[in-house]
């Protein structure tokens, strides 16, 4: 892979802001409006980059937090389908996260592929099986011919990571990986292709779609929500259980957490669980887990935040309190 390195900051404003504005109107706080000169350092606040991977510029927004820890744990956040890095900046939490703990957060944008399924052209992170999901004769905007298709988009995060270490003092011992539905699915695939570099995987409703043979067993913290209607179409409830025994008996949640059981080396029925009304806790090995599955009561298809759950489960601050408790040997 041909990586020639562009760097392109650009400072925002920190406040959260809804959907983005006509292209007329004013950016939302935290958009990137503008591309600077290459080479510029990493200012504090939010930071507007661009990373040329296979002659094709990819873009992503670097939060840095006002108060960063001297060597900084860094942690990715990949969006949705049809999401945007600047989209999770404002409504994910980690750009908070990064406020109270002193991490750098990085939020990536992926390139945009017609679904087969739905006949739309939307973002998408090429997880494991993208491929077969999508058209791949029609290539995302401006992408050269000649470049791989679906885009190398692990590539894209060794390039980030590059320029992070070259322009950050970052914690390269901290390296952790989050993301939502199909960015999740990606964040699975970074922890088996990169897993002698990242330290841990957190992410919601997706996931590893087959048992695969990393280098290193990635300790890895999984959650979906009873009311995830991609779930829920396939198993015929009106909403998932939080009951353990339901929980597993279940062959599409099994699905769900089998393959990352395979590929961590587990055994499936050495596990323990923790519930209460609004959330169900499995822990594989039940001493001290490698794996980690939380349903939540009442969630939809969302990565949780606090405020779009009854149950308030917030994916930052508990995420964040399973990355710090590992890191690479």
């Amino acid at each position: 892979m041909s990586i020639r390195l562009t760097v392109a900051v650009a400072l925002a404003a920190l406040a959260i802001a809804p959907a983005a504005a006509s292209a007329d109107g004013p950016l939302p706080p935290g958009s990137c409006a503008t591309h600077g000169a290459a080479g510029l350092a990493y200012e504090t606040g939010v930071n507007c980059r661009s990373v040329e991977v296979d002659g094709h510029p990819r873009r992503y927004v670097v939060y840095v937090p006002d108060r960063r820890l001297a060597e900084a744990p860094v942690v990715f956040m990949f969006h949705g389908s049809s999401g945007t890095g600047e989209q999770f900046l404002r409504i994910s939490g980690w750009r908070e996260q990064a406020d109270r703990t002193g991490l750098v957060a990085v939020f990536p944008t992926g390139l945009q592929y017609r679904v087969l399924e739905s006949g739309l052209r939307v973002t998408k992170w090429n997880e494991f099986g993208l491929r077969a999901k999508i058209d791949p004769h029609e290539l995302p905007p401006g992408y050269p011919e000649d470049a791989p298709m679906p885009a190398d988009d692990t590539g894209f995060v060794d390039a980030m990571l590059a320029d992070l270490d070259s322009r950050l003092p970052i914690d390269r011992h901290r390296v952790y990986m989050s993301g939502f539905s199909n960015g999740a699915g990606f964040a699975a695939r970074l922890s088996v292709e990169r897993s002698t570099r990242v330290a841990a995987a957190a992410y919601s409703a997706g996931g590893l779609s087959r048992a695969t043979e990393p280098d290193r067993a990635v300790p890895t913290y999984i959650t979906a929500g009873t009311l995830d209607d991609r779930l829920l179409t396939r198993t015929g409830l009106a909403e998932l259980p939080l009951d353990p025994v339901e929980l597993l008996a279940n062959p599409v949640l099994g699905s769900f957490v089998d393959p990352q059981l395979a590929t961590l080396g587990l055994d499936e029925g050495d596990f323990g669980a923790v519930t209460s009304p609004t959330s169900t806790l499995l822990r594989w090995p039940a001493p001290d887990p490698l794996l980690q599955f939380r349903m939540i009561a009442r969630l939809e298809h969302r990565y949780p935040n606090g405020d779009n759950n009854p149950a308030g489960f917030a994916a930052a601050p508990e995420f964040w309190d399973f990355f710090r408790s590992h890191r690479l040997p």
